[in-house]
C-alpha cells in the first residue's frame, strides 16, 4: 500500500510580475518562475538539484529520494505566478505560446520518462473568481490569447458593459472593445510515486517569460535611477566592460534580456539541498552577463557555473544578460 501524505510539491512561490526598463513602451515583463517546492516533509530529501538558466530555457534536474521503507504518492505542482492584466496591458509581452494554457511550454520528465502534466487555470477580477462566467461565455482564461480578444470583442453590448462593471474587461474609449483585464493563475500538477528507500529523478523544463529592452549608460547615473546596479549587482569592471561593448558597437545602448527565478522556496523543503549546482549560459560570447552571485566560475565560452553542498538558497536569482544591437 502506498503511505499517502497530505503534502504538495509546488513550483515557484508566486511572485510579482514587473516591468524594470526606462519606459513601458520599450521594456517587456518578466515572469519570474521557479523549482519544484516541497511542503516540509520529513520522509523525502533533495539529494541534489541541477540548475540551468538561459534567455531561452530554464531546466532543472531534482534527485529526491525516499528515507522510508514505504512507498509514498504526493501531489506534485508548479504554479506560476499570477499573471495580472491590468498591469499588464500596456506592456510588450513575448509569450512562447500565447494560444496555449501552457503558455510556457512546460515539460516533465521524471526517470527517464515523460510524465503528463495536468493544467488548472482560474480567473478573477477585483478579487471574485471569474472563471465560470468566463467559461459560460467561451472566452479562454489564458489572456495572451488572441482568441480571448476575439471573444471579448464578439460580446453582446449589454455583456460588455456587465464585464466592464464587475472588472473582467476594459476598454479605452467608452465605445471600445473589451481587452482582458483579470488575473489568471495557472498550475501544473501531477501525482508522483517515490519507492521506499530509492532516488526518484524528476526534470522539468520551460521557455521564460523574459523581460526585454534598452540599456544605456544613463544607467550608470548618480543614485542607480533604475535599480538596475543594485539589482544585478553590477561592478566597476562589468561597468567598464559595458561601457566598451556599447562603443565597440558605435551605439548607444545595448538590448537587454532580464530573466529571474525563484530560489528561495526550496527553503520550504525538509532540510538543504545535498548538492546544488547552477550553470548560466548567456548563449553568446559576444553577450554580457551581470548577477548577484559570488563564486560563480566560468567554465565554457558562455556559461558560468555555481556549486555548493547543503544548500540553502538566501535569495532569489535574478539576470542581466546584455546583447548587441541588431545591425541596422
Amino acid at each position: 500500500m502506498h503511505k499517502t501524505v497530505f503534502s504538495v510539491l509546488t513550483g515557484a512561490l508566486l511572485a510579482p510580475v514587473c516591468a524594470v526598463s526606462a519606459s513601458a513602451n520599450d521594456s517587456s515583463a518578466e515572469l519570474g518562475a521557479g523549482g519544484i517546492q516541497l511542503v516540509p516533509n520529513w520522509d523525502i530529501v533533495v539529494d541534489r538539484e541541477d540548475l540551468y538558466v538561459s534567455p531561452d530555457l530554464v531546466g532543472v534536474r531534482y534527485v529526491f529520494r525516499n528515507t522510508t521503507k514505504e512507498p509514498i504518492r504526493l501531489l506534485v505542482a508548479f504554479p506560476l505566478p499570477d499573471v495580472d492584466l491590468t498591469e499588464l496591458f500596456e506592456v510588450p509581452i513575448d509569450i512562447p505560446s500565447p494560444e496555449h494554457a501552457n503558455f510556457v511550454d512546460f515539460e516533465v520528465v521524471v526517470n527517464g520518462a515523460p510524465v503528463a502534466v495536468q493544467v488548472e487555470q482560474r480567473a478573477s477580477a477585483q478579487g471574485i473568481d471569474r472563471t465560470d462566467l468566463l467559461n459560460s461565455l467561451s472566452i479562454p482564461l489564458n489572456p495572451f490569447s488572441d482568441k480571448a480578444y476575439a471573444a471579448l470583442a464578439a460580446v453582446d453590448p449589454s455583456t460588455s458593459a456587465e464585464l466592464k462593471r464587475i472588472g473582467v474587461g476594459h476598454s479605452y474609449e467608452p465605445h471600445d472593445p473589451l481587452i482582458p483585464a483579470w488575473s489568471v493563475k495557472t498550475t501544473f500538477y501531477w501525482e508522483q510515486d517515490f519507492p521506499p528507500m530509492a532516488e526518484t529523478i524528476i526534470e522539468h523544463r520551460y521557455t521564460p517569460v523574459v523581460g526585454q529592452g534598452f540599456f544605456g549608460t544613463y544607467i550608470f547615473d548618480k543614485d542607480d535611477p533604475e535599480g538596475y546596479v543594485t539589482n544585478y549587482c553590477i561592478d566597476k569592471s562589468t561597468e567598464s566592460a559595458i561601457r566598451k561593448r556599447i562603443n565597440q558597437y558605435g551605439g548607444d545602448y545595448l538590448i537587454e534580456h532580464r530573466l529571474s527565478y525563484i530560489l528561495t522556496t526550496a527553503r520550504n523543503w525538509q532540510g538543504p539541498i545535498g548538492e546544488f549546482r547552477l550553470v548560466i549560459d548567456k548563449k553568446d560570447p559576444n553577450w554580457l552577463v551581470s548577477l548577484c552571485l559570488s563564486g560563480l566560475k566560468k567554465i565554457a565560452p558562455t556559461q558560468f557555473e555555481y556549486t555548493a553542498k547543503d544548500y540553502v538558497p538566501e535569495k532569489d536569482l535574478r539576470v542581466l544578460f546584455l546583447a548587441p544591437p541588431a545591425p541596422q
